[in-house]
């Protein structure tokens, strides 16, 4: 951000863009480092800028203060690393007397502290409307309302021209409650460029933005915000300009990476920008300019250095490579430079090997503007023309990326390992499971012996009893967990033959007696009926003899798993049902329908939930329209569901005979109860459900082993993550010497 006199320089070279300065922003953090961070608003009028912080919102006791003016810049230093602090703004300079918990920061973990952390990454989202704020939604969801470490924004974050107005509606204003608690971390797109210069660093975008000119957030001092570096635990990362600075290989920008990536000692290397080296979305990158320099100029350089992740925008897609090196020509060719063939995902063939040559490239350009392309780049494995979000998880020698899809579904999860050893994947920490119910214990790992044990623990590693004492070292195993309580539960994989080869999950997870369940998922396999006559009358009670696919089921738009009979003129109904089996009792249920145009949706026969259906018969259309694809969600009468079998069923209705296009999907979450265990007699020390460790652990079997865990009916079914709690600031310390050196991974079977 430009200090006073340089900001009023700037905005009267711009002239018409003055009168877009009256605008006003809640506080936002910038520049994190392991020692403090950066507070940042703007008010309608010149006021103190003075800002009041302490260990707890009760305690805001300490004052940093900046320069009287609208545009409020407080640095505070000296913090200790990886702690939670709360603030508040005071203009006054009184300082109150109970905070707001929601206004805190975490300050960042020393320099090549390998402590678990994530991280949200987006693009082209600035658009203000309803799939930005879905976009958002479903990572807030997916996370259980918890912040992500960081927030990574790839450009585009203003349409359509980068004004101040715009970035206040259509960024500040949208991601508020992220943006006063995580350091936002940018990149300049195309549409910031249409009012800011690079040159001059000036215009809204650089208003807007306090970045490294000097090193002090890690690595090499840029001298100018357009391009910068900082650290974050055990990652460097590089933000470049793809868009106004010069992408020559002997200019400045370039020629400061170099030395940058020769300087940093980092276990992982992260770079970003906009435009995207590979991508066949709305943009070609073997047909403009700054994408074919960016593939042709900077990668080569990158992949020199060992670079591991490249991110970009620009696209308005999501795409994901394979592991990839030294795909530089243009037309790209993917002949030669993917280095692994598999789907690099931990429940498939496994994770990718980072050790040695090789990186994952990544097109977020669909944060909410709209979406197209084609999506047929020859070194993506992935690739879906639909709105959406990357979270990245960071474990020690691990790293985890999920493309999350503006309804909650995540669509793609690839995994990066590197080391000797091996990296626990899932359940990363966090999370929270229903007692009773199946996990599935996700690893990777490199010069094993090709057998592991995997063990669990309820009382964060005290005591721990065997899943399974002998079993392939194939990356996954499905754990049926014991009918316990447990806020403090890992799973740990260790070698059989080398006990020194061994990794517990990055943090503690809770197994509970009560819990939400997402006991379908979008995307999930339904029978369908869409022929011309009607089905029997029992359809929404029974299943078997219709055909199956998963979903999204229908015609016309394109994005179907499974397409549907599209007559003419369109039958008026199609129907879908399956089963789910529920264990326990139910508390609470909510449906999320995708539909067009309507639909009515049954729980064993009995209606719960319908939209644009005024008549159930066959023949009859639905009473209206719908917008395509939309998304209806909303809470159903728990006393719908049995214990056992369930038929879930659904008509979905067009409008008439001409309508364009028929899509259903549904996603269904439980509040579920089971009963427990009762703790055992022999209690030990207490724990952290103020029982004690014997009520969550398994205690020794008389010769001197483990206990296994008991059996139990589960549900299979996942639960949604929740907020982590402070076991996340524990670090896989065995991963901490992971080598750079390439060596063969195991991979699922």
């Amino acid at each position: 951000m430009r200090r006073p006199l340089a900001l009023a320089l700037a905005l009267a070279a711009l002239g018409p863009l003055v009168a877009e300065a009256q605008s006003v922003r809640a506080p936002y953090l910038q520049q994190g480092t392991s020692d403090g961070v950066t507070v940042v608003w703007r008010t309608a009028a010149p006021e103190d800028s003075v800002v009041c912080w302490g260990a707890s919102p009760d305690a805001l006791t300490v004052t940093a203060t900046g320069p009287t003016g609208r545009d409020h810049v407080v640095r505070i230093d000296g913090l200790e690393a990886d702690t939670r602090w709360y603030y508040a703004i005071s203009p006054g300079g009184a300082c109150p007397v109970a905070g707001d918990a929601d206004h805190f920061f975490r300050t960042a973990p020393a320099p090549g502290t390998p402590r678990p952390f994530s991280m949200w990454v987006v693009g082209d989202s600035g658009t203000g409307g309803s799939r930005q704020r879905a976009v958002f939604a479903a990572m807030r969801d997916v996370t259980g309302g918890a912040s992500p470490d960081l927030f990574l924004h790839v450009g585009d974050m203003a349409y359509s021209d980068g004004t101040t107005s715009e970035f206040d509606r259509n960024f500040f204003d949208v991601y508020a409650p992220l943006l006063r608690n995580t350091v936002v971390w940018p990149a300049m797109g195309n549409h910031e460029g249409h009012t800011s210069v690079s040159a001059t660093q000036s215009g809204p975008y650089y208003e807007a933005y306090v970045l490294p000119v000097d090193g002090a957030a890690g690595g090499l001092p840029s001298g100018t915000e357009a391009y910068y570096a900082f650290d974050y635990g055990n990652v460097h990362f590089i933000v470049l300009d793809s868009h106004q600075s010069d992408r020559a290989i002997d200019g400045p920008m370039l020629r400061w990476m170099q030395m940058d990536l020769a300087a940093t000692a980092a276990d992982w290397i992260v770079a970003y920008w906009h435009h995207p080296a590979y991508t066949d979305g709305s943009h070609d990158s073997d047909r403009e300019g700054a994408l074919i320099d960016m593939r042709e100029n900077a990668l080569p350089i990158l992949e020199a250095a060992g670079v591991d992740v490249v991110l970009a925008g620009h696209s308005h897609i999501y795409e994901r490579s394979y592991l990839l090196h030294g795909a530089y020509d243009t037309p790209t060719s993917a002949a030669g430079h993917i280095l692994d063939m598999g789907d690099g995902r931990p429940d498939g063939d496994g994770a990718y090997d980072a050790n040695g040559d090789g990186a994952l490239y990544v097109v977020a350009g669909h944060g909410g503007t709209g979406v197209s392309g084609a999506g047929n780049h020859p070194v993506m494995f992935h690739s879906e023309v639909d709105h959406g979000s990357c979270l990245i998880d960071v474990a020690g020698g691990s790293l985890t990326l999920r493309n999350i899809r503006w309804d909650g579904t995540e669509t793609d999860r690839v995994s990066l390992v590197k080391g000797d050893g091996i990296a626990v994947l899932a359940p990363v920490g966090g999370e929270t499971f229903l007692a009773g119910s199946t996990v599935d214990v996700l690893w990777a790992s490199t010069g094993t012996s090709g057998e592991v044990r995997v063990e669990y623990s309820l009382d964060d590693g005290e005591r721990w009893a065997v899943i399974a004492d002998r079993t392939p070292d194939d990356g996954r195993l499905a754990w049926e967990t014991p009918r316990r309580q447990s806020t403090r539960a890992r799973v740990r994989v260790t070698d059989v033959a080398d006990a020194t080869l061994s990794a517990t999950s990055p943090a503690s997870f809770a197994l509970s007696a009560s819990a939400e369940v997402e006991v379908l998922p979008f995307g999930g396999t339904w029978e369908y009926h869409d022929q011309p006559e009607a089905p029997p009358s029992d359809w929404d009670t029974t299943t078997g003899g219709w055909p199956s696919g998963p979903g999204q089921l229908g015609y016309g738009d394109g994005d179907e798993a499974t397409t549907l009979l599209d007559a003419d003129p369109n039958i008026a109904s199609a129907y879908f049902r399956r089963t789910i089996t529920v264990d326990g009792a139910v508390t609470s249920a909510r449906l999320r329908v995708l539909f067009d145009d309507g639909f009515a949706a049954f729980v064993n026969g009995a209606p719960v939930l319908s939209r644009n259906v005024d008549d159930l018969a066959h023949d009859a259309y639905a009473s209206t329209g719908s917008m395509d694809d939309e998304l209806l969600e909303m809470d159903i009468d728990p006393a719908a569901f049995v214990d056992g079998e369930n038929v879930i069923a659904v008509i979905v209705k067009q409008s008439s005979g001409s309508s364009s296009d028929l899509s259903f999907d549904l996603s269904l979450r439980l509040g579920l109860r089971v009963d427990v265990e009762p703790p055992p007699t022999d209690a030990g020390a207490p724990d952290d459900d103020g029982g004690s460790a014997g009520d969550d652990a398994a205690g020794p079997d008389p010769d001197g082993g483990s206990t296994s865990p008991p059996s139990s009916d589960g549900c299979g079914c996942r639960v949604a993550p929740s907020p982590a709690g402070p076991g996340l600031a524990l670090a896989l310390l065995a991963l901490l010497a992971f080598a750079r050196r390439r060596r063969s991974i195991r991979r699922p079977g």
